[in-house]
């Protein structure tokens, strides 16, 4: 019974450890569950920003952007990415109309790898969700941006 006891308590310690070396830091992610609305031109910041710190050798980093959302039109299209540092955004993702009949909400996901050449520098850099449309409002709720160094 000793040894049961004894295996149990090293299995939950090495779990522990495995869970705590891939938890995310909470500077890079953020979570947001109240409805937002966006308008206007592409590309305005969209108000979510996480900060990766970089090593000395600036190396890639992933962020992966998950959203409901619904449009104020079925012919709405909003263009959705990433600022690195205050620069441009990089807007690489096209978001459809989406104005569902049950009141719902459409799920999308957009992922980006962001790499040195789009401005991120050593130590920390902040990365910003931002889009627009040229016409129309898009409403979002339970979105998720989070950012990962390349390793």
């Amino acid at each position: 019974m000793k040894r049961l006891v004894i295996k149990i308590s090293l299995l939950l310690l090495v779990v522990g450890i495995a869970a705590a070396a891939f938890a995310v830091p909470p500077t890079e992610v953020v979570r947001v569950e109240d409805v937002q609305l966006f308008s206007g031109a592409c590309c305005s910041h969209w108000g979510e920003t996480v900060t990766v710190t970089e090593p000395k050798a600036v190396v890639p980093v992933v962020v992966t952007w998950s959203t409901d959302y619904i449009t104020s039109a079925s012919n709405v299209f909003f263009s959705v990415g990433v600022s690195v540092n205050g620069h441009p955004c990089l807007a690489t993702g096209v978001m459809g109309g989406s104005v569902p009949h049950d009141g719902t909400f459409s799920s999308l996901s957009f992922q980006w790898n962001i790499l040195p050449s789009d401005g991120l520098i050593k130590g920390n850099n902040k990365i910003t969700l931002c889009g627009g449309s040229s016409s129309g409002t898009i409403a979002v709720i339970s979105n998720t941006l989070a950012a990962r160094i390349s390793k």
